[in-house]
């Protein structure tokens, strides 16, 4: 029907949004609450997964109280969430521990196991995904290492948005392709689960929910929660998808070639193909398509707009606000100042929990300004370092950019400069695109939208930053100069962690 409407949630990294779209692809209105992450030794990062359910219940009221003509008009729901997680929880689905987020990197010695019994590169092969101390796979391990007591008593290991999806329909046996192809537990070709290399780690397979495409419907809204969300019951639900996916869809990125860039809290570029890409150096990621008929090969900077929301309050500044003005202050190569991004370790291409931000080249001549200035060129640097990886299958001339950092027009042009790529401002709205892609889901779930390229058809490009050549040789040099530190320090990376 014209007036029925989607509500979409979307579990990020610092908060949950809740959105609601119209059937012909536009967002509506969107209420958003933040929740923490909470940091520990070892690498420890949790949240506590009631936060999100609250934040939920709250977004959707605010929604409801605001448009209370709206309530009978949603004829769906989809769910987003932040991807490599892992949350244990009991038959009825409540937590039974808070949830490891994806850059939590305790499971080090269990990354080793799996490595040691299965290969790497036998992972990498079977499920499109690099093996890594922070994924889901390794994390089921640690806990079932370090709690026992807690891992018997599990009925579930889910991902963020699973657990929103139960919460809502009241079964928590559910995922979708993409998050379980990138938990490393999904035969991504098959897209069923890869039970032999469960069984040789001793992990039972009945412990994950049943792998679904992201459009699948698969429950409605139970009268709980629904009277929590103040909505009628019985609203279909779709499986949702993690992140990554969904802001493929949310960039309008469907077809084949089509490469964009979320800038956010963590950052990844990602270019739709057919079939996944076996890199044999294992640098970049693949994760299923939402509905389960192709791909994307993805690249991820493990914290990009963390390092310059992190820069940001070094400085005293209060969010993003002065950005544009801050950097118009230094000029282009920051004046040989460089910064590597690993405030949180590194995924593509380098894949190295261990490995942290570093800033080479300090001069006394160096201000304040140098150093914001300089780890935004660093994550662009790190961008670049995935965009090229990416090339050396398909030439890329031209990169969709959504997510929040893409507010900034000083850093849509260095990003542009960088990478060399004209950057194409999306009409989804900058920090959107997640919730778009879940939403879009649905509606192809309940018939809305005939597919997801339907759906996406009004995503366009709202505006351009192309390449300045006068600065494209100096960043050249500097990505060369960037790109030499990592291996000249990856042992001094792991010397520092032995100290910890």
């Amino acid at each position: 029907m014209p007036d029925d409407l989607i509500l979409a949630h979307d579990v990020g990294t610092s908060g949950t949004k809740s959105s609601l779209m119209d059937a012909a692809g536009s967002l509506l209105d969107s209420a958003s609450t933040p929740h923490r992450t909470r940091y520990g030794p070892g690498g420890a990062a949790e949240q506590d997964p009631e936060d999100w359910w609250a934040g939920v219940c709250a977004n959707t009221r605010a929604l409801m109280q605001r448009h209370p003509e709206w309530r009978a008009r949603v004829a769906a729901i989809g769910v987003s969430g932040q991807m490599l997680g892992c949350l244990a929880v009991d038959a009825e689905g409540k937590p039974l521990r808070p949830h490891m987020t994806h850059s939590d990197a305790r499971a080090g010695a269990q990354a080793e196991r799996v490595e040691n019994v299965i290969g790497a590169d036998r992972v990498y092969r079977l499920t499109g995904n690099v093996l890594d101390p922070r994924s889901p796979l390794c994390k089921m391990l640690w806990m079932q290492d370090n709690e026992p007591d807690l891992y018997r008593r599990a009925a579930w290991y889910l991902q963020a948005k699973d657990f929103i999806v139960g919460r809502m329909t009241g079964s928590f046996a559910t995922t979708d392709f993409s998050d379980a192809a990138h938990a490393q537990w999904l035969d991504i070709r098959r897209q069923t689960p890869a039970e032999a290399v469960l069984g040789e780690l001793g992990l039972d397979a009945a412990l994950l929910p049943e792998p679904h495409p992201s459009t699948d419907i698969v429950g409605a809204l139970g009268p709980a929660a629904a009277r929590a969300f103040d909505l009628p019951d019985g609203i279909p639900v779709a499986a949702g998808g993690g992140d990554g996916s969904c802001a493929t869809v949310g960039a309008g990125a469907v077809r084949r070639g089509d490469t964009y860039c979320c800038l956010g809290t963590t950052a990844w570029i990602a270019s739709v193909a057919h079939e996944p890409f076996i890199d044999p150096q294992m640098r970049v990621f693949n994760l299923p398509s939402l509905d389960g008929r192709g791909c994307a090969v993805y690249g991820t900077v493990q914290a990009a707009g963390r390092s310059v929301e992190w820069a940001l309050e070094l400085l005293g500044e209060e969010g993003f606000a002065r950005l544009d003005e801050l950097l118009a202050a230094v000029p282009p190569g920051c004046d040989g100042l460089v910064f590597l991004p690993y405030l949180e370790g590194e995924r593509s291409p380098i894949y190295d929990a261990n490995a942290r931000g570093v800033f080479f080249g300090i001069e006394p001549t160096h201000g304040r300004e140098h150093f914001l200035r300089a780890t935004v060129e660093g994550v662009s640097f790190a961008l670049r370092a995935v965009l090229e990886v990416i090339r050396e299958r398909t030439p890329v001339r031209e990169m969709r950019l959504i997510g929040g950092g893409g507010r900034s027009g000083a850093w849509r042009q260095v990003l542009a400069d960088v990478c060399d790529v004209e950057v194409k401002e999306m009409s989804t709205g900058a920090a959107d695109a997640t919730s778009v892609g879940a939403a879009l889901a649905a509606g192809v779930g309940v018939g809305m939208f005939a597919d997801l390229a339907g759906g996406a058809a009004s995503i366009t490009a709202s505006g351009c930053r192309r390449p300045d050549e006068s600065v494209r040789p100096l960043y050249d040099r500097q990505f060369e100069l960037y790109s030499s530190l990592y291996p000249a320090l990856k042992c001094a990376f792991g010397r520092r962690q032995d100290l910890m």
